[in-house]
């Protein structure tokens, strides 16, 4: 199947056709309060007009484990981190701490039964690291010097076993909850045990969870309340980015402080550049300085801040993010609002090294332009669909076919997002 190259010569569209001059290609829906994890294909958005793979619950667990191999010895931490939903019940509204982590200090296994809350709220809380999936809450402290050395448990070089060495605690202050875990061990890579209970020793429970059997997963979730193990994320080879709720680091005065956020994350294996200081319509592959990082939040949150009424855009933030497909793809965010939706709308394409690669490589033409009645696509390819939007990004025209009736529109420059049996195409034309 041939690829197609949506054209970087539509960011020449105007300085007021959309909030970062590129027409939306595809939006996200997290729900009520973000409430929901969104999985994304940038190539399934591309070939489909929609690129949501899984939508789910992110309110129902606290604790996530990892599937992924522990890859000795050049990555033995991927396969141990265990992560926290830290966000999870937190808000700086109504002054609720949501769910905590902490490490008792000098607790381990011996003195499982004899543990209380004393000191606990000074306890410094865990958190788990915001650039790479393998650096959990409870990892907190691992290095590449002591590689074996895991926080939670060592590795045992002649069981070939992660055994478990701390006590943790994770709790809820506003709930009165405290539940305290004991990594019991990982068995030879393969096999999770691990015990939780009440501070007090009731409701105890011993959990495992084979790895195996969460194949082409990363992690797999463990809710603490419900006891109840989640298989919530899709197939990782089929998805790019997630659109979560973590805590991010925020930058307050001259300090950073960890705060609830909502942002984009990115899967392993894929890699995103952030080109600061030009618009979408003024940077491409050939002319951007940024390098691409394996940092998985380098899309973050911070492309958007509240103005105390609605959220603004940060329209010099441009991302070229090399997806699990190989290709590249240019990104930048068009909208966000929050409330009931939590609704973000944003552009990308397969990157293009220079407005001129769609005369190039491509062959789809819209005819006659400038038009006063009718365009037409003209392609080699079957037109599924075509979308005509004005310069605020409405919908004004559609056709499922390659000919649409324009004679209604006012005078001015319009956008077209054409679907064919290849994919999605971006082309402008001139309305008489």
């Amino acid at each position: 199947m041939k690829n197609f190259i949506i054209s970087a010569s539509v960011l020449l569209f105007g300085q007021a056709a959309f909030a970062q001059t590129c027409a939306p290609s595809d939006s996200t829906l997290m729900g009520s309060g973000s409430s929901n994890d969104v999985f994304y294909s940038l190539k399934k958005g591309v070939s489909t007009g929609n690129g949501t793979v899984k939508t789910v619950a992110n309110n129902n667990w606290h604790l996530a484990f990892s599937v992924m191999p522990s890859a000795f010895p050049a990555n033995p931490a991927n396969g141990v981190a265990i992560r926290v939903n830290s966000q999870l019940g937190e808000s700086a509204q109504s002054g609720t701490t949501g769910w905590r982590l902490v490490k008792l200090p000098g607790k381990n296994w011996s003195n499982w039964h004899n543990l209380d809350t004393t000191g606990m709220s000074v306890i410094p809380e865990l958190l788990d690291s915001d650039s790479t999936w393998n650096l959990s809450a409870f990892t907190k402290g691992y290095t590449t010097a002591d590689p074996f050395n895991f926080i939670w448990g060592s590795y045992n070089s002649t069981s070939h076993n992660v055994v478990g060495n701390s006590v943790f605690v994770l709790y809820n202050k506003t709930q009165s909850t405290y539940k305290k875990i004991f990594i019991n061990q990982i068995v030879v890579d393969t096999l999770w045990q691990f015990t939780i209970s009440n501070i007090d020793n009731t409701d105890s429970n011993f959990v495992q969870i084979g790895k195996k059997s969460y194949p082409n997963k990363n992690f797999v979730y463990y809710d603490v309340v419900n006891k109840v193990i989640r298989d919530r994320e899709p197939d990782n080879r089929t998805w790019d980015l997630v659109w979560t709720k973590y805590k991010g680091m925020l930058q307050l005065g001259p300090n950073k402080i960890p705060f609830p956020v909502t942002g984009v994350l990115h899967n392993n294996g894929v890699k995103t550049a952030q080109n600061n200081g030009k618009k979408c319509n003024e940077v491409w592959l050939a002319n951007k300085t940024a390098v691409a990082s394996n940092n998985m939040s380098t899309i973050g949150f911070d492309w958007k801040s509240f103005n105390g009424a609605s959220y603004d855009i940060a329209d010099t933030m441009v991302y070229f993010i090399t997806a699990k497909d190989t290709n590249t793809y240019k990104m930048t965010m068009v909208s966000y609002t929050g409330g009931p939706l939590s609704k973000t709308v944003f552009s990308f394409y397969k990157s293009t090294l220079s407005i001129d690669d769609n005369k190039i490589l491509g062959g789809l033409e819209v005819y006659p332009n400038p038009a006063s009645g009718f365009i037409t696509v003209k392609t080699d390819d079957v037109v599924e669909l075509v979308n005509v939007y004005d310069v605020f990004g409405k919908n004004v025209a559609s056709a499922n076919s390659a000919t649409v009736n324009v004679s209604d529109l006012s005078a001015g420059v319009y956008m077209t997002i054409i679907k064919t049996d290849k994919g999605l195409f971006q082309q402008k034309f001139i309305k008489q």
